[in-house]
Parts: structure tokens; C-alpha cells; sequence
């Protein structure tokens, strides 16, 4: 499994790009500058057959059509994200998208693309409908968990509560896992067991 890291837009959120040794693939979280996550899918010769979201804000979905019209590839959204697409005070975009999912997730579903396979873990908190995707050694966490930090909870359909509840989950997964969140560096699962003072409590309130 190949990843490339590609920081887009003015808020630098971070778009995955994903693929097997036979170029199948997908990408997370394309939320800007379609042009130029186009330009490196061509040049990396990957066949994009899924776009993947973590959750619907307007910084993580904003070059979804482009990816869309040049790839043909599907779209796949947590169930409880989906009804963002039309409510611009979720999705913080200012207007209803257009898209539509051609897939809705639900937790414990599994994405397959090629030789690659994640499993949907429902992590609400950042909002409502939050989710990573779990797979062999390595977490997409969107917005939940950061190096260091989580995702902010002040945002319509945010919870701290629920945050803290995901945060204890994604820290009593067994073992450990490279981290790969929607901005920032990426980092590992067991440093944040053992540093980010947010998982910290969160593991201290489940106990």
C-alpha cells in the first residue's frame, strides 16, 4: 500500500491518496486544488475507482466533483454525513452541494478498492456523522484525532461528549497504528495514547 499526503487549500487539510502495487486506488478527503491532486494521480498513474470522506466540510469535499468527472470514480459517505450535502450550516460550505453518495457507510462496513480494505469506525464528535477508516496499521482520522490535538467541537453537530467517547475507542483499538489525520503531521496511535493529554482524559473517563 502507497500513500501520498497532499495538502490542500487555505486550511492545508489533508488529502490521502491510496493505492496497491497494481495503481488501483482511492483518495480521502480531496478538498481543494483538484487540478493538482488530478496532475499527481495521472503522473503516479493511479486508476482512482472511489472517493472516500471522513465527513462533509466544505474543506474536505471541495475538489470532490473534479476527482469525480475526470475519474468516474464513486463517491462513498458516512450515513449520518450524507444529509450535510444540504445543509450549509454542517457543512459550513454557504450553499447545497450537488453531490450525491453512491455509497453510505454505517460502522463496521468495509471498503474495498483493488487489494486495499478499511474498516469504517464511527467517530462522532467533530461532528455528527464523523468517521475513520481503519486499516492494515494505519487510521485515516479526519478530523478526530490530530498530533497532539482533536478536532474542534464548537461547530454545528459537534459534541464534546461524543468526542470523548471516539477518542476512547479509537485508544483501546489493540496495538498500535500510524495516524494519519485531516491536518497536521501525521503520527501514531500509541503516541497519543501516551501524549495528547485529550485522548489521556478520554481514556480516564471510560475507566
Amino acid at each position: 500500500m502507497t500513500i501520498r499526503t497532499l495538502p490542500v487549500g487555505m486550511l492545508g487539510t489533508n488529502c490521502y491518496l491510496i493505492y496497491d502495487e497494481n495503481k488501483k486506488g482511492l483518495i480521502i478527503d480531496p478538498g481543494a486544488e483538484g487540478e493538482r491532486l488530478l496532475t499527481t494521480i495521472r503522473r503516479k498513474g493511479v486508476e482512482v475507482e472511489l472517493v472516500l470522506l471522513t465527513h462533509v466540510h466544505y474543506d474536505h469535499i471541495g475538489a470532490v466533483e473534479d476527482i469525480q468527472e475526470a475519474t468516474g470514480a464513486g463517491l462513498a459517505v458516512p450515513r449520518l454525513e450524507e444529509p450535510s450535502f444540504r445543509n450549509p450550516a454542517r457543512s459550513l460550505l454557504g450553499t447545497v452541494s450537488d453531490l450525491q453518495a453512491d455509497r453510505l457507510l454505517d460502522e463496521g462496513d468495509v471498503v474495498c478498492v483493488g487489494e486495499l480494505s478499511f474498516r469504517v469506525m464511527s467517530t462522532p464528535g467533530h461532528t455528527a456523522g464523523s468517521c475513520c477508516y481503519v486499516g492494515d496499521g494505519v487510521i485515516f482520522s479526519g478530523d478526530t484525532l490530530f498530533a497532539g490535538d482533536v478536532g474542534r467541537t464548537d461547530l454545528p453537530g459537534g459534541s464534546e461528549a461524543a468526542l470523548e467517547r471516539s477518542l476512547a475507542a479509537l485508544a483501546a483499538l489493540p496495538g498500535d497504528y500510524r495516524v494519519f489525520p485531516g491536518h497536521g503531521p501525521d503520527t501514531t496511535l500509541e503516541r497519543e495514547r501516551r501524549f495528547n493529554p485529550y485522548v489521556q482524559e478520554s481514556i480516564n473517563k471510560a475507566h
